[in-house]
């Protein structure tokens, strides 16, 4: 069973675990840092426990039965956690869990094993072992200060050094909070990013992030929040003018951010669910098959182009069913299918409205050409899927 001891690097530090980071403290980030990356049972010392500590350690998911406030007293607590090899987790770092799921892998070495770049930093983060928790474990228990003495030990041990994989930062000061802060909002972004989503969908939802983060608004009320503008985008395109459809595309725009937002809230106060994210897939599949759908109604009056329109919000529906449900090698594929997936990116979309605009402005005689290419387009990424599928049946 893997288990974890915060502890407190250095005295003049001791405040700095309760200070807030994005909305959340420092040591409930450590806490849940630990727990997604693997460990079971999270002993936390009295000395760092508070009220508002407790409320978030409650309303955190995935944390039940995770925590274990620690008495010094208890020879129990002492033989768990000093028997077997613990993580001992400054309650002052930003940590990734992948980091810590790194240093738990594998076997264990003779001098236990630490993060490379906490070595030096006066916070080591130390997968130790037994003898050394057995040493440490009265003063681990006490709540005190072992930031100094954990280096001097590391500099005699030599444990093996892993690097950390991605963010991590030694808060070791009240100046260093706002580092913190920039560096967790810097790191909000997901490799499905597109250059519009980096370099405008980005910079608006991190100040909208910055501020819900410490009201009660969840991330499932901007998901609504942003099927509600959403629907005012379409509403926009269904029978659009010139100026109806610009709008329609600012609409568009800012339930794009919003669409951000909602991931970033739910990644920074760790209410990431199932729910919230069907949700969130459901929000941006209706947006963009109804714009569709609006787009051909607004090219020409009369049941084709309803028809059209139809067609094209089914083939934007289905394939994003495919492209959420099937295994990524077969979804993209390594030529047509990651191609087709790019032709579905935002920044693809955005053409796609721009070019509407501009025709709606100028030549709408060619709308339900447009149109009608992109009810034909719409259909192409599900059924490469499906070609796909049945070439991988017949090799079988």
């Amino acid at each position: 069973m893997a288990r974890a001891v915060l502890y407190l690097p250095d005295p003049a530090e001791r405040r700095l675990p309760a200070r807030s980071v994005a909305g959340r403290s420092l040591a409930l980030r450590a806490i849940v840092a630990a727990a997604r990356g693997g460990v079971e049972t999270v002993g936390v010392p009295a000395a760092l426990r508070t009220p508002s500590l407790e409320t978030a350690l409650r309303r955190t998911r995935g944390l039940a039965g995770v925590l274990r406030w620690l008495d010094a007293r208890d020879p129990a607590e002492a033989r768990a956690f000093a028997s077997e090899p613990c993580l001992l987790l400054p309650a002052s770092v930003l940590v990734e869990p992948r980091t810590l799921a790194g240093l738990l892998e594998g076997p264990m070495e003779v001098g236990g094993a630490a993060i490379a770049e906490s070595a030096e930093g006066g916070a080591p983060v130390v997968l130790a072992p037994p003898e050394l928790m057995e040493r440490l474990w009265p003063r681990l228990a006490a709540g005190e200060a072992l930031g100094p003495e954990l280096v001097r030990l590391l500099e005699e041990t030599r444990p093996k050094l892993r690097s950390a994989a991605g963010l991590f930062l030694h808060v070791g000061t009240e100046a260093r909070l706002r580092d913190a802060d920039t560096a967790l909002y810097a790191a909000l972004g997901t490799d499905d990013d597109t250059g519009v989503d980096r370099f405008l969908h980005r910079r608006c939802s991190r100040q909208i992030t910055r501020l819900l983060v410490r009201t009660p608004v969840t991330p499932n009320h901007v998901s609504l929040a942003s099927l509600a503008i959403g629907l005012g985008a379409f509403w926009a395109f269904w029978h659009a003018t010139p100026v109806s459809a610009v709008l329609g595309v600012a609409l568009y725009s800012v339930a794009v951010v919003l669409d951000h937002v909602d991931g970033e809230l739910a990644r920074l106060t760790f209410q990431e669910s199932r729910f919230g994210a069907i949700l969130d897939w459901a929000v941006d599949t209706i947006i963009h098959s109804t714009l569709v759908l609006g787009m051909a109604v607004s090219a020409a009056p009369g049941p084709a182009m309803m028809a059209v329109g139809l067609l094209g919000a089914v083939g934007v529906t289905l394939s994003a069913l495919f492209a959420r449900s099937l295994p990524r090698e077969i979804a993209v594929g390594e030529t047509v299918g990651g191609a087709l997936r790019n032709m579905g990116t935002r920044d693809f979309f955005y053409l796609l409205l721009v070019a509407f605009v501009l025709l709606r402005w100028a030549r709408p005689a060619l709308l339900p050409v447009l149109a009608t290419v992109v009810a034909m387009g719409s259909q192409s990424y599900w059924i490469a899927c499906v070609a796909r599928i049945r070439r991988g049946a017949a090799t079988r």
